[in-house]
C-alpha cells in the first residue's frame, strides 16, 4: 500500500468509527486488488474539505454494480472474498453521519476508485 498523506490533514469526527470505515474500504480494494495488488492512499487538503482517494488495481466495478455499492447485504457481479455485502454500506453510513460524502467509481486507468471528503 502507498500513502500520500501531508502533516497537518484533520477530520472532525469519531476516530474508531472512521477507523472502521476505512478498514472496509480498503478491505475491499484488498480482495478485488488480490495479492500482488496496489492501493494507493491520498490525502490532501483545501479551503473547502479535506479529500482522501483510495485506489486499488483490481478489476473496478461491472456498471450494473456502480448505483448498488453501498447498498446493504449488496454483493456485486464480480464479488471475491467472503463478505456479506455490509462493509460498504456501514463505510458510508459512518462517513456521512460524521459530515462527509463517499462517491465509488472506476477509477480511468483501470481499478476502484473510492473518495472521501470532509468539509472545512
Amino acid at each position: 500500500m502507498q500513502t500520500e498523506v501531508p502533516e497537518k490533514i484533520t477530520i472532525q469526527g469519531d476516530a474508531g468509527w472512521f477507523s472502521e470505515a476505512l478498514q472496509n474500504i480498503i478491505k475491499n480494494c484488498m480482495e478485488s486488488a488480490g495479492e500482488n495488488g496496489l492501493i494507493k492512499m491520498i490525502c490532501m487538503n483545501n479551503p473547502l474539505f479535506t479529500e482522501i482517494t483510495i485506489h486499488d488495481n483490481g478489476m473496478g466495478f461491472g456498471k450494473e454494480d456502480l448505483h448498488h455499492l453501498f447498498d446493504r447485504f449488496y454483493r456485486g457481479k464480480n464479488a471475491n472474498g467472503s463478505g456479506y455485502g455490509i462493509g460498504l454500506a456501514l463505510s458510508k453510513t459512518i462517513i456521512t453521519r460524521q459530515g462527509g460524502t463517499i462517491i465509488a467509481k472506476n477509477h480511468p486507468q483501470g481499478g476502484a476508485l473510492f473518495t472521501i471528503r470532509f468539509p472545512k
